[in-house]
């Protein structure tokens, strides 16, 4: 969350304050608009504020969302700085849990971790999700449910997907190729979670590994020495 993202979190908590008079919602709104260019500190000429408008400063300056001092700028006269780090401020930047994992927070309030580095399974299609319980639910009525979670070599779930793959390829429409091909690489993905966790038994994930067949020279007759 940045500077910017923290001012207008606290110009929605001020939007939802029904307590707040508008003129105070107002000029905070307006100083909040103007961060981008003026940056936190703006100055306004003391002898232009009219007392409706120091009475809305000092609001502000209750609710700690500003900090004001006024400044002798020489042949200028005196202006009224306001300084929008309030305290308010400061402690909407600082919350954050002690492992620094970031916090979101809401206009309301409200909060909770971020979504950084998360898994997001919400941006799955639907659509997609429709045609892959399609599959497993045929498979559910013909060898019951989860009965595919007790676990079988991936060796078995790859052989499959090429299968429907192939048939995918060769325009065949007698059912869910596409679909039944992602079952069995969500098979893939669930039986590595599991083998990793100690729930299903290593000797499932069957398929060769490569890194352990000695490479050989150009001319096919020794292996490299390693």
């Amino acid at each position: 969350m940045n500077d910017l993202d923290i001012l207008y979190t606290l110009l929605n908590r001020l939007r939802a304050d029904s307590s707040i008079e508008p003129p105070v919602r107002e000029k905070y709104e307006k100083l909040v608009k103007d961060f981008p260019e003026s940056g936190f500190e703006q100055a306004f000429p003391f002898d232009t504020l009219s007392e409706e408008e120091e009475a809305v400063i000092r609001e502000l300056r209750k609710r700690k969302l500003i900090e004001t001092a006024i400044q002798y700028h020489g042949s200028d006269g005196h202006f009224y700085h306001i300084d929008l780090r309030g305290e308010a401020f400061y402690q909407c930047r600082a919350v954050q849990r002690q492992d620094d994992t970031d916090l979101e927070i809401f206009s309301s309030g409200a909060v909770r971790d971020s979504c950084g580095g998360k898994s997001r399974s919400d941006l799955v299609s639907p659509f997609a999700l429709e045609r892959i319980g399609g599959v497993l639910r045929e498979g559910a009525e013909k060898y019951g449910e989860h009965n595919w979670a007790k676990g079988f070599p991936v060796s078995r779930c790859m052989a499959s997907l090429h299968r429907h793959l192939m048939k995918y390829m060769q325009g065949d429409k007698t059912e869910d190729h596409l679909a039944s091909l992602v079952v069995n690489g969500i098979f893939c993905l669930h039986f590595e979670e599991m083998v990793k966790r100690g729930w299903l038994p290593e000797s499932l994930l069957d398929l060769p590994d490569y890194s352990v067949i000695p490479r050989v020279h150009n001319n096919g007759d020794e292996p490299y020495d390693t």
